[in-house]
């Protein structure tokens, strides 16, 4: 099994919007059979 380490970054003038990017990408991982520890 191979492991991905995924960075993402947020520029300042969305940083309220990091809740729902963490969901979508969290769902996306997901629902493709990966795994987040």
């Amino acid at each position: 099994m191979r492991h991905y380490e995924i960075i993402f970054l947020v520029h300042p003038d969305q940083s309220e919007q990091v809740g729902g990017m963490v969901e979508r990408y969290t769902k996306l991982i997901e629902e493709d059979g990966g795994k987040i520890h």
